[in-house]
């Protein structure tokens, strides 16, 4: 643990959420917050911050590396979704005793990351079953 404490950095992280729900109009969620870059290795980082959702706090975890992404979020809701460009990866939602599982398609998946920040861009489909649940676009940018 002693070496990732050494790589870590404070940083600020613009946040930009694109829903398209399925017969919805498109809602856009924007936020700053503080956080922390991680570079766990070379090609390896991890970005943690904590965000308010409706007055209740979020703790978030982005690990990303090798062409794949992982994102884990705890509150009232917690989420485990994993994305890979042009792959089927699982989700999970948990709330109130019980879980969902739903599949995720990643049409995009693009980040340029170093030890004092960068970008994070993953553009993908929500599936539940054979229903399609919408467009979601999830943008980082880190300073």
């Amino acid at each position: 643990m002693s070496d990732l404490k050494k790589l870590k950095k404070s940083v600020v992280i613009d946040i930009c959420h694109t829903q398209s729900l399925n017969g919805l109009d498109p809602i856009e969620i924007e936020e700053d917050t503080e956080g922390a870059l991680y570079q766990v290795d070379k090609n390896t980082y991890i970005l943690a911050y904590d965000s308010l959702v409706n007055g209740r706090k979020v703790t978030t975890t982005v690990k990303i590396g090798n062409d794949t992404m992982s994102l884990v979020k705890i509150g009232d809701v917690h989420s485990r979704q994993s994305f890979s460009a042009n792959q089927w990866l699982a989700s999970q939602f948990f709330y109130g005793g019980s879980s969902i599982v739903c599949r995720n398609f990643t049409k995009k998946l693009d980040y340029a990351l170093t030890p004092s920040g960068g970008l994070i861009d993953v553009l993908y489909e929500l599936w539940s079953g054979d229903t399609h649940l919408g467009y979601f676009n999830l943008e980082f940018f880190i300073r």
